[in-house]
């Protein structure tokens, strides 16, 4: 049965999680995807950072980054500047607008998370952290 199976439950509840949080960033007036704001928090975090070092931290494919980072451009929440080390390559690095808007969002975000985890004791999150962390080092190997 496929309800049954941990890779499927573990599929769903991760679309479900992506879900529910496009819907409360919907209800709120923002104009930003979860996968978008995922990539803000990357370059957020790694000021003047690359796409392939955002793609590596998201497990996303060069093309899907690519949009994305095209698309928070555009909606001038990132600065896309020619790296000075290697002409060939571009750095990322959040734009004014990007800022405040991370600001206003990570209260948001938060919420999103809390919901989802509400019920959970601190061992059960724990055990979770501790079981997705050994599935992905078992997919390491």
């Amino acid at each position: 049965m496929i309800n049954n199976n941990t890779y499927f439950q573990i599929e769903l509840t991760a679309r479900r999680i992506r879900q529910y949080g496009q819907n409360v960033l919907k209800s709120q007036g923002i104009d930003i995807t979860i996968e978008q704001w995922l990539v803000l928090n990357v370059i957020n975090e790694n000021e003047y950072t690359n796409q392939i070092y955002v793609g590596e931290k998201l497990v996303k494919d060069k093309p899907t980054i690519s949009r994305m980072v095209n698309q928070l451009e555009k909606k001038e929440f990132i600065i896309k500047t020619t790296s000075f080390k290697d002409s060939r390559k571009a750095e990322l690095s959040i734009s004014k607008k990007g800022k405040k808007l991370i600001n206003n969002l990570y209260p948001i975000i938060e919420q999103i998370r809390l919901t989802g985890l509400n019920e959970l004791s601190k061992t059960e999150k724990e055990n979770i952290r501790i079981i997705l962390e050994k599935i992905r080092k078992n997919l390491d190997h």
